[in-house]
């Protein structure tokens, strides 16, 4: 995607983000920045905005660990500001990453959130990801991983 380009689906854009608001968004990503499946290639942040700036979403290439985790694989990250929460911004973003990083040739998306963390669990089902598993962080956090096909649109 280009710098200047956006996606929308007409309710909440994607957007680049500037880095002032990218720092203070991506603090709150409940998962550990060093986690043994994710990539430490460069990740693109864009704003969630729903009129306003209510959140983040960022896509990584992901590691392959887990072993069956492929090389054309996405690890998405998102955050939302409290007060847009519970309103589907956080589905719809989704949604949206996930078309941009097929457009991008990713074939499987992964979320991988704090375990029994009900509601980023409740927006990845919705966004059509089925929860694997557990995987157990090196500190001995246990996370819950979930991983969507991309070979469909969204």
């Amino acid at each position: 995607m280009r710098d200047d380009a956006k996606l929308s689906d007409g309710v909440v854009t994607l957007s680049p983000l500037d880095p002032a608001d990218a720092a203070r968004l991506l603090c709150a990503v409940p998962s550990p920045p060093d986690a043994p499946w994710r990539a430490h290639g460069p990740a693109r942040t864009f704003g969630i905005r729903a009129g306003r700036l209510v959140g983040a979403v960022q896509l990584r290439p992901a590691a392959a660990e887990p072993a069956d985790l492929a090389g054309h694989d996405v690890d998405l990250g998102f955050v939302l500001e409290p007060e847009a929460r519970g309103r589907g911004f956080a589905t719809r973003a989704v949604l949206l990453a996930c078309g941009h990083a097929r457009a991008e040739g990713a074939r499987r998306a992964v979320i991988v959130t704090t375990a029994g963390h009900a509601t980023a669990s409740a927006v990845a089902r919705r966004a059509g990801f089925a929860h694997r598993g557990q995987i157990s962080h090196a500190d001995g956090t246990l996370l819950d991983w979930h991983v969507r096909p991309l070979d469909r649109p969204y």
